[in-house]
């Protein structure tokens, strides 16, 4: 797994953790299996082999796929941001202090801000309101295109922009 994949599952887990808790059981295999196709993940044609193997009814029934996807652009959009407000930080470093991750596994928090060079405790980057805004609209967009509803595009949106604006919960 790849870091930016790291840091996409670890959002993504958490925005399924507060909007779809059944899913939890079967986010390792359903993120596994979008990391490897995620075009196909998202149609919802798989084959036997595939965890996603479910008819295209039960795939409008997944959510996981769908915030992985917006996850990932919102991490794209974000990364573009952090490069503009930190000086010297590594990218994924400063995305995981963005979105306040690693506080439940503090060994993987460490070993990134090692490997990226940067001070594990360095200021979280702060969002501007066109921060925001413009990630609202990337994450929309996306889960538009993918065919989300509004209501569930919103919910979505909101969850994640929720994991850069409030502390994560220790566990």
């Amino acid at each position: 797994m790849t870091p930016h994949q790291a840091v996409i599952t670890e959002i993504a887990r958490d925005v399924i953790e507060q909007i779809a808790q059944e899913e939890l059981p079967m986010f390792s295999a359903v993120s596994r299996a979008y990391f490897a196709d995620p075009r196909r993940a998202l149609s919802g044609k798989g084959t036997r082999k595939a965890p996603l193997g479910f008819g295209s009814e039960a795939v409008e029934l997944i959510a996981t796929p769908v915030v992985l996807a917006a996850t990932a652009k919102a991490v794209e959009c974000l990364a573009d941001t952090v490069l503009k407000h930190t000086t010297g930080d590594g990218t994924i470093a400063g995305l995981r202090r963005l979105f306040r991750l690693g506080q439940r596994s503090r060994d993987v928090s460490a070993a990134d801000d090692a490997a990226e060079n940067t001070a594990p405790q360095a200021d979280v980057v702060a969002l501007r309101p066109e921060d925001i805004e413009r990630l609202r609209h990337v994450v929309e967009a996306t889960l538009h295109d993918i065919g989300t509803t509004p209501e569930n595009a919103r919910l979505i949106a909101d969850a994640i922009i929720g994991r850069c604006q409030a502390p994560r919960a220790a566990d």
